[in-house]
């Protein structure tokens, strides 16, 4: 059996340098992250070895046959030995498959962050890394930034927890740079079109926004629903509007909206609802089109709530991505793995704009910062070792 190590910088790359050097029946034996460069195993970069082998074709074995009649018992026919040969070249092959499968199964239980087993951090950051995890942030981001700690850290400042927790921080702070938010007209009202799937909370988001604009800041709003497939939605908003002493109105097409919005040309601020979209349903995004192609938005909005899975984040804003100028995130108030917000940050340059974390008019909302994001996504509180 021929045994060779291959190091690459992830985990497709050297798998393929073990099929082109051993080809397609090579054996997985062995399957972890090292670190190469850097001082005292610190500041290297990550790189994935695997251990690998070949059966390599055995050379066939001369045996001495005695002469006719003197055949001893110790020495084994030829059909006899080959026999043997053949079961325990089996038995070792099935007892390597064996090992793979089993290696197989962990590696796809780490790659999915299902696995019982941690990244190979120093005890003192695996709780940091844990917490993190925990938080809903890929393995990718953990690593990135617990890389940055053991970088710009000394081994023995590790131990102080108020000084890992505000490395981690910044750089969370980093990833979630991009903020943009709302500035009313001047010469012309500023619209603002509000989009997402159904139950993410655009209508409430929608309401908060227009009574601080209009009460806080003194701003001429005016408010404009295209979702008259519920009619909650616009019951609701119509409600909102009363309540604040802001004008409501009602658009069942897109020429309809445009008559809406000539109506309240003389407002600093419009905001549009619009209806939930399933981001499958190519009709609906046909007809989501149609109204932002009339009303030509300022800003398009996209609204995800943070309690939805990842995954689902990730679908939600590739199909809405070319629509979309700011991301509004809702219903921080009901997770504890507010990470899947950062996961989504570090794959885009598009801005921020606000927070909601409650029910409540038009208290529960707030101008986003990196800060206020960095301490939603990675908690309050410290972690216990």
């Amino acid at each position: 059996m021929r045994v060779r190590r291959f190091v690459g910088d992830n985990v497709a790359e050297t798998m393929g340098k073990v099929k082109r050097e051993l080809g397609s029946e090579a054996v997985i034996l062995q399957t972890r992250e090292i670190r190469e460069g850097g001082f005292l195993g610190l500041f290297g970069k990550l790189k994935v070895e695997i251990t690998a082998a070949i059966e390599e074709t055995p050379v066939k074995e001369q045996i001495s046959v005695p002469k006719e009649g003197s055949l001893r018992e110790d020495v084994k026919r030829p059909q006899d030995r080959q026999v043997s040969v053949v079961k325990d070249s089996s038995e070792a092959l099935q007892e390597e498959m064996k090992a793979m499968r089993l290696l197989l199964e962990k590696m796809n239980k780490q790659m999915e962050g299902d696995g019982e087993e941690k990244s190979d951090w120093p005890p003192v950051l695996q709780r940091w890394a844990d917490h993190l995890l925990d938080r809903g942030i890929s393995e990718n981001l953990v690593r990135r930034i617990l890389s940055h700690v053991q970088q710009t850290l000394s081994p023995h400042e590790w131990v102080d927890n108020s000084l890992v927790y505000a490395r981690i921080e910044a750089n969370v702070r980093q990833i979630c740079g991009q903020i943009g938010l709302i500035q009313p007209g001047i010469d012309k009202p500023r619209i603002v079109a509000l989009i997402g799937p159904t139950g993410v909370g655009k209508t409430t988001t929608i309401g908060k926004l227009a009574a601080g604009f209009s009460i806080v800041d003194k701003r001429k709003v005016a408010m404009i629903t295209v979702d008259t497939y519920r009619v909650a939605a616009v019951e609701q908003l119509k409600t909102f509007g009363e309540i604040i002493g802001v004008p409501v109105e009602v658009a069942m097409t897109p020429s309809g909206l445009s008559d809406a919005l000539q109506l309240h040309a003389d407002k600093e601020l419009i905001f549009i609802d619009t209806a939930g979209r399933s981001p499958h349903h190519d009709l609906h995004m046909s007809e989501l089109r149609a109204f932002l192609d009339k009303a030509k938005p300022d800003f398009t909005m996209l609204v995800m709530s943070a309690s939805t899975q990842f995954a689902d984040q990730a679908r939600i804003y590739q199909r809405f991505e070319d629509l979309t100028t700011h991301l509004i995130f809702t219903k921080l108030d009901e997770t504890d793995s507010a990470g899947s917000i950062l996961n989504l940050l570090g794959q885009t340059t598009l801005p921020t704009a606000y927070l909601t974390n409650g029910q409540n008019v038009p208290d529960d909302i707030e101008a986003a910062t990196p800060y206020r994001l960095a301490r939603y996504i990675i908690g309050e509180e410290i972690p216990h070792a």
